[in-house]
């Protein structure tokens, strides 16, 4: 199954609706910017104005004093079924353009509900799975002139997953919302509410937030938030969650860019992370009931897990590292209930992830997860969660979130080590006072900014690169070359440094920038003896090391990987913005995938 990352927002109240969620959909962004729509009810009709394109030029477009209107739902979308285009974007309508609907997700059986609305006389007009929608909606009305039971029965043909708005001419006090396995909540404020697929819409209005479940739906009027479940219609009580951090956090506060300034929140995002010791602890004491330990991620987040698994090994835990797209088509078939699998998540709503953790849930297998993100949908999987509080995290590419993962990761590692008895609880403390003090050393390599500044503005114009590591270095490398392939568009290639002999080194020629990670352990005169094979080929060697030319202060080998990583951070995104790109949205990928 595929899902896609889109941003959907809605309003009701008293206000101008189009002003609020244009706003909205500009805070949403990070989920998608192929195109932009908005469908307001004014004077007893609905009008739509989209385009493809991101928010700021759709809402050029729109002449508001002509849209006076106090209802509406928006849409930001990642393409998936159809070209980014006009007829593509959200919202959409059906015949008799009396409803609009937006979604996020995948329906997975709209080509065979498309055949019986056709067969039924209705028109498409675009190549996407969600203009079915609408139109079921639509064909339901002609049974029963009813909203609420036209909606509902539409949700209950639908196979797949979404989140879903929904508007109608016909009864313009309220709005209908519906969620399966796609984010969605709403904000609930005075004489007004909203929706929205993130928090960051929301908060410049209000605090409190409810979270649906997968199966609910709501209807939402000024005045009033009812939820039920779309399978028997019962009413639910859904708590109301207060967000503790403000729209401040969510802005870039000077910096240029938001990547930039989520980099110089790294120092704070080790210092979040440290305050779930305690649930760490009580982690740790239930995995060391499991033989087999799996971490299981996607993309930035799965070099965590793999850095993870070398702490395990270290300390004589056997454990092992899967990226979840495979390990829920492949792994998932040995888990049992002797089986202990830890899932890392930005978001908490990564597909790949969300469906590995269902698998090994109804294979038995005991969950933990590490989220940023309170109550996600994986969160909500687990039978335990972690959190890191790295605060919401803007930037496509992930930085401080990365961070977060590492030190709650290395918690979880130290207290299993303890409660196995592999290590003390005195080398235990003397770890945690070091993990205590790694946020000055963050510090100190942000101060060098302006020198790494220099050193990618030289290495602007190079369109390969190669970075080499072993054992907690690899994972480094792999999360540098990935950084500087998602926002500078080069290619860029991690290996483990022992295997440069074993292929890669016919590629290095004079010129080839080779990133090291060199950290002062057992390995260092290993790593050297491969710096020596690159530099015989003519490469260009760049260290990350404590007297390298990207400078790291002297740490702990078990903490490396929080410190080395930093400066790659930076050095990605000078390079990426010294080609005159966009770090924040890099080109083909969204925030958060929900994509298989």
């Amino acid at each position: 199954m595929r899902r896609k990352m889109c941003g959907i927002a809605g309003y009701i109240g008293d206000k101008k609706a189009p002003i609020i969620l244009f706003e909205m959909l500009k805070r949403l962004e990070y989920r998608g910017y192929d195109s932009a729509g908005i469908a307001c009810i004014s004077k007893g009709r609905i009008i739509v104005s989209k385009d493809k394109g991101r928010v700021d030029d759709v809402r050029k477009k729109i002449n508001f004093k002509k849209v006076p209107a106090s209802v509406g739902i928006a849409h930001n979308r990642w393409a998936t079924h159809g070209i980014p285009s006009h007829e593509n974007s959200h919202p959409h309508q059906d015949c008799s353009k009396n409803f609009a609907v937006v979604h996020n997700g995948i329906i997975e059986n709209y080509k065979d509900l498309k055949e019986e609305l056709l067969q039924l006389g209705h028109k498409f007009r675009s190549g996407t799975d969600t203009e079915v929608i609408p139109h079921l909606i639509e064909e339901f009305y002609k049974e029963k002139k009813n909203f609420e039971y036209s909606f509902v029965n539409a949700i209950r043909k639908l196979r797949g997953s979404f989140a879903i708005a929904a508007i109608s001419s016909n009864e313009s006090d309220r709005i209908l919302v519906a969620r399966k396995e796609s984010p969605l909540m709403i904000g609930i404020g005075k004489g007004e509410n909203f929706i929205a697929s993130d928090m960051p819409a929301i908060i410049p209005y209000t605090r409190n937030v409810i979270v649906l479940d997968d199966f609910d739906y709501g209807i939402l009027g000024r005045d009033s938030v009812q939820l039920k479940d779309i399978q028997t219609g019962d009413e639910l009580k859904r708590d109301i969650q207060r967000v503790s951090w403000g729209l401040e956090e969510a802005r870039k506060e000077g910096y240029e860019h938001f990547m930039l300034k989520e980099i110089f929140e790294e120092p704070d995002a080790v210092r979040n992370a440290l305050k779930g010791a305690d649930e760490a602890e009580r982690i740790a004491s239930k995995l060391a009931e499991y033989k087999r330990i799996y971490l299981v991620a996607c993309g930035t987040a799965s070099y965590a897990g793999m850095v993870g698994r070398y702490l395990l090994e270290r300390f004589g835990i056997s454990a092992d590292a899967i990226t979840a797209s495979e390990f829920r088509y492949s792994t998932i078939n040995i888990l049992d209930e002797k089986t202990a699998v830890i899932l890392i998540s930005q978001s908490g709503e990564t597909a790949d992830t969300i469906a590995s953790a269902k698998g090994a849930r109804e294979k038995g297998a005991y969950l933990a997860a590490v989220v940023n993100v309170v109550g996600s949908t994986l969160t909500r999987i687990s039978d335990d969660v972690i959190y890191t509080y790295s605060g919401p995290e803007i930037a496509v590419a992930s930085t401080k979130a990365y961070i977060g993962q590492l030190v709650s990761l290395t918690l979880i590692a130290l207290f299993l080590a303890m409660e196995r008895e592999r290590i003390t609880r005195e080398y235990t403390n003397e770890i945690l006072d070091d993990l205590n003090g790694i946020p000055d050393k963050i510090q100190s390599i942000l101060h060098e900014e302006r020198e790494i500044k220099r050193l990618a503005q030289r290495l602007a114009r190079k369109n390969i690169f190669f970075y080499i590591g072993r054992r907690l270095g690899y994972p480094t490398a792999l999360e540098g070359a990935l950084k500087i392939k998602e926002i500078s568009y080069v290619h860029a290639e991690a290996y483990p440094a022992g295997e440069l002999k074993h292929g890669p080194l016919a590629l290095l020629e004079k010129g080839v920038p080779v990133i090291a990670i060199t950290p002062n352990d057992d390995l260092l005169e290993k790593m050297e003896s491969n710096i020596e094979e690159a530099k015989a080929r003519g490469a260009t060697i760049l260290t990350v090391g404590e007297s390298g030319e990207l400078n790291v202060p002297i740490t702990d080998s078990l903490l490396t990987p929080i410190t080395y990583i930093v400066p790659l951070h930076l050095l990605a995104y000078y390079i990426s913005t010294a080609k005159g790109f966009d770090p924040d949205k890099p080109r083909n990928l969204a925030k958060s995938v929900t994509v298989e």
